[in-house]
């Protein structure tokens, strides 16, 4: 029996910090001592070997005696653990769309097949697990002071923002402020030529192979469309990270929609924005095509104009009223 127990302390020992090794093992051996007396006592024999381990078994296996007797600080401690769960569902979803979106447009323009569903977990799954070892790393940083919280804890109660009597509305807007995000950086992404989308020009008719010419506007234009987008950016970081910036939002949102108004009055002068260019193609029919491709993208710049400038109207009298 003295053996068991001198195993046990040895092993409880070898995992403990060396400076309070002597104290908790002495304290650990009385605490054994005690419960093997009053198990004997209770039987009224002393105990065997078979029973003995079963008592050692109960006290617990020696990793986890020496977890409770050692540094009690932990990877992410209760006040940090709200912070960390909040901003890994924040990664965890922006990571899904991150997956979602590119594997959407590649379906839609025909450039996926079945086996891209397959590829966008592949794809989801390491890049969430990155973010949330990444968001793990900084919350243990912040439990043991490597980063300072000095700034965070100067919060006002006045930030906040006002919560609706639904607050699954609530929720469901910052959201949408993320997705709203994630598809803004994704395009712009794209503009800049840093994510490439498989998106092609070719399109198939009946009369053979047609190529789409785009508009040289769109190049004259790249800076203010990637402006514009840098202004959704900005909307977006307020609704989803400071959504009692109301004010802020609505100036953004403002600013974005004037943008956009600016843009379709670019763009409407410089039609067609997408010529179609058939070589084997009959003229009729090559007409007929152009003619309902530009139909499409005046209506297309119709509805923006609409909606920036009901964006407008919308915005200011938010901005009015929360004043």
């Amino acid at each position: 029996m003295s053996d068991l127990i001198d195993r046990y302390l040895g092993a409880v020992a070898a995992l403990l910090p060396k400076a309070s090794r002597q104290d908790i093992v002495a304290e650990l051996r009385d605490l054994i001592v005690n419960r093997i007396e009053e198990r004997e006592a209770a039987l009224g024999r002393p105990l065997d070997k078979r029973e003995t381990e079963a008592l050692l078994r109960e006290i617990g296996h020696p990793i986890a005696v020496a977890g409770r007797y050692g540094s009690r600080t932990a990877l992410i401690g209760p006040e940090i653990y709200p912070f960390w769960l909040f901003g890994v569902k924040v990664l965890l979803a922006v990571a899904a769309l991150a997956a979602v979106i590119p594997a959407g447009v590649a379906l839609l323009t025909a450039h996926g097949d079945a086996r891209l569903v397959m590829r966008t977990v592949t794809d989801f799954i390491p890049t969430a697990l990155t973010l949330i070892g990444a968001a793990t790393l900084i919350g243990a940083a912040v439990e043991r002071g490597w980063i300072g919280t000095e700034g965070f804890r100067n919060w006002k109660v006045s930030d906040l923002p006002r919560v609706p009597k639904s607050k699954e509305w609530f929720f469901k807007s910052r959201f949408d402020g993320l997705f709203e995000l994630v598809a803004t950086l994704l395009f712009i992404g794209w503009w800049t030529g840093v994510v490439a989308f498989p998106v092609s020009n070719v399109i198939t008719t009946r009369g053979g192979e047609a190529f789409l010419q785009i508009s040289p506007v769109f190049q004259q234009l790249h800076m203010p469309i990637l402006v514009l987008a840098v202004v959704q950016v900005v909307s977006s970081l307020f609704l989803v990270a400071k959504p009692g910036w109301t004010a802020a939002r609505n100036l953004a949102e403002i600013v974005g929609a004037l943008g956009g108004l600016a843009l379709v009055w670019a763009l409407w002068p410089a039609q067609p924005l997408v010529t179609v260019l058939a070589p084997a193609a009959n003229e009729a029919g090559l007409e007929n095509l152009q003619r309902s491709l530009d139909l499409t993208f005046q209506v297309i710049l119709w509805a923006t104009a609409a909606i920036n400038l009901s964006k407008v109207v919308v915005h200011a009298w938010r901005l009015i009223r929360g004043r």
